[in-house]
């Protein structure tokens, strides 16, 4: 059973490594891999303090167990090359499917780049001269740790799927996710303590916890050997032993329970009244409402979003830095904007519906953008109105009177004319299955509408930066008022001139061009199997780009927030209010005459790495178009 699956997946494998998807996995490795040379590099590296590698290490297993862990809740459901739906009809038991699907599991890039990451753990026990009895050890804890790290993937990615399809288990899931990119995003804040670490090395207490968690259980029976402590070395590996074979009972459990049930995405629908719905635009703002609240995959989407906001700002006060504090709202904000990116996609071919009422149109857009408002605007005020009586910095009010008004205005316009333009086909909500993590995301979508509405707070920027105080609020308020009127006003035309090429476009996922040389098929709710949101980067045409340009679009989209954000706008704006904290900026740590050059030169590498990538990216999909191709290689 075992071999025959791992030949299933490996033939799987052989016939789709072609195009897009093959350097999709290059890329992937080849990240991985360096990933994983810089933690042998610091295993077997000349540190200070004789325990600082093996910490240093606990610390790397920790957050690359992690991302086994919570990449699927980020990224949308895990490696279901072999599915256990093909398999429901056969006379397997859960527990036979169970063992023949982890043994597939360890069949890819990803097994193998952890086990050159995890075998940085036989480098630091040679390193530290421990003996041969100890590095035999930790020859036989590396392939313990990665069947640990696979078996307790699936275990959490089937438990997340069950938890999923509740209310509490989208709000519980939103809040893990949210709190791991939050993290990654702002852990750069926490790089005073870590440069001090280095020096003098890490607290008894971090040691007692990287050794706690079962990421280091390896490293406790490496040391236990060298110290001549065998049955503390053979409890440690006994442990990992034993929570492989819990992570695979589990699995199982939970993997006959999705062979056998299948439970609603959500409650059923209930006729109810909206009293204030008097017009067709409130009519459709109190639908929106009620799908924002009752849809799993709105409602995970606006706790991500508030999730999101709350960590990334309150994460600095580890080094007693509340500098994010006030700008709480704000972030908020703009997350549940790009949150928002695919009203239309989420819908699905519910718009068929529209394109049967004469003008209907504008009233969709109009109560969208109000219900938006809506759901936006209350938590914006709120958590910006608290965090400054918290905080104290009154002086900051411009600010914030001036961008709140001027972000929520650009949100509203901004996710409905993205929707309208770039959207991204899904399951029609009433055929999608309760597991929300099988609803992937287009993080080039995200971005896009990240970047669009923090720049319409441009204007209000300026006003409080270059005039007078009282110039900077009434500028947002009146921007804020001009783009939800003007971007809205785009989207309704747009969606009014293109609705039928939209509809096809979300029902079969052919991109709208298309329809315009051959006529519309008929509709079909039960259409084509649509395909799953990824990164988005096939949409810029780069399956004809070259391995070394498709790398450089990735890393500089990645990359361009760093000097961008943290080292030119925020660094910007801590010398515009006067609030410093030096921690990490390169800027603020110059004198006074090169501060503000730094900046500028910070935010125009930033700038430079985002346009060139997004420029290489839209060339090769002009160019695919010219030659007669999708971007996804169909002719």
């Amino acid at each position: 059973m075992v071999v025959l699956l791992i030949k299933m997946k490996l033939a799987v494998l052989r016939h789709s490594m072609t195009g897009r998807r093959a350097g999709q996995m290059l890329t992937g490795a080849l990240a991985g891999l360096a990933l994983a040379a810089g933690l042998i590099m610091l295993a077997g590296g000349d540190h200070p303090v004789a325990s600082l590698p093996f910490d240093l290490l606990g610390a790397g297993f920790a957050l690359w167990t992690a991302g086994w862990l919570l990449g699927p809740a980020l990224f949308g459901g895990g490696d279901e090359t072999l599915r256990p739906e093909h398999f429901s009809l056969l006379s397997f038991t859960p527990r036979r499917l169970a063992a023949g699907l982890a043994g597939a599991a360890f069949v890819g890039v990803a097994p193998a780049v952890t086990l050159v990451a995890f075998a940085a753990l036989v480098v630091a026990t040679v390193k530290a001269g421990l003996g041969a009895a100890a590095t035999a050890v930790g020859v036989l804890a590396v392939p313990l740790q990665l069947v640990v790290c696979v078996l307790a993937s699936r275990l959490v990615t089937a438990a997340l799927g069950q938890v999923m399809r509740s209310k509490a288990g989208a709000a519980l899931a939103a809040l893990v996710s949210a709190a791991v990119l939050a993290a990654l995003h702002s852990l750069w804040v926490l790089s005073p303590l870590v440069q001090a670490a280095l020096r003098t090395g890490f607290p008894s207490s971090f040691t007692a916890w990287v050794q706690v968690l079962p990421s280091g259980w390896g490293l406790v029976a490496v040391r236990a050997a060298g110290q001549g402590r065998w049955l503390t070395a053979a409890a440690a590996l006994a442990g990992l032993a034993v929570l492989s074979l819990a992570c695979l009972y589990g699995w199982a459990a939970l993997l006959k329970r999705r062979l056998t049930t299948r439970r609603p995405s959500g409650r059923p629908a209930r006729a109810t009244s909206s009293g204030w719905a008097t017009g067709p635009m409130t009519a459709v703002a109190a639908r929106e409402l009620r799908t924002w609240s009752r849809d799993l995959l709105r409602f995970h989407y606006l706790c991500f979003a508030l999730c999101y906001a709350l960590v990334f700002c309150l994460l600095p006060l580890a080094i007693g830095a509340p500098v994010f504090l006030p700008w709480t709202g704000l972030v908020f904000t703009l997350w549940t904007a790009a949150i928002s990116a695919n009203l239309y996609g989420e819908d699905g071919t519910e718009l068929w519906g529209k394109m049967m009422i004469p003008g209907a149109a504008r009233h969709d857009i109009r109560g969208r953008q109000l219900a938006w408002l809506l759901i936006t605007a209350p938590p914006t005020i709120a958590l910006t109105l608290t965090m400054l009586a918290l905080t104290g910095q009154y002086d900051l009010w411009p600010w914030l009177a001036a961008l709140v008004p001027a972000l929520l205005g650009g949100g509203a316009g901004v996710t409905v004319l993205v929707s309208v333009l770039r959207p991204v086909p899904m399951t029609d909500p009433h055929r999608r299955g309760g597991n929300l993590l099988e609803n992937g995301t287009d993080f080039a979508q995200v971005l896009l509408v990240l970047v669009l509405t923090a720049a319409t707070a441009a204007p209000a920027y300026f006003a409080v930066r270059l005039a007078p105080a009282w110039a900077g609020p009434a500028v947002g308020l009146i921007s804020g008022a001009v783009f939800v009127w003007l971007l809205g006003r785009l989207a309704a035309a747009r969606l009014e001139s293109s609705a039928p090429e939209l509809l096809h476009h979300l029902r079969t996922g052919l991109p709208p061009k298309r329809t315009r040389t051959r006529p519309l098929p008929a509709l079909e709710l039960g259409g084509p199997h649509l395909p799953k949101p990824g990164l988005g980067l096939e949409r810029l045409g780069l399956d004809l780009a070259p391995t070394g340009r498709r790398a450089y679009v990735i890393v500089s989209l990645t990359l361009c927030w760093v000097p961008l954000v943290a080292q030119g706008i925020v660094p910007a704006l801590m010398l515009a209010t006067g609030k410093v904290t030096r921690s990490w900026f390169l800027a603020l740590h110059l004198p006074g005459h090169l501060q503000w050059p730094t900046i500028v030169a910070m935010i125009a590498l930033g700038l430079a790495l985002l346009t060139t990538g997004l420029g290489i990216g839209l060339y090769y999909l002009t160019k695919s178009r010219r030659a007669g191709t999708e971007p996804d290689g169909r002719p």
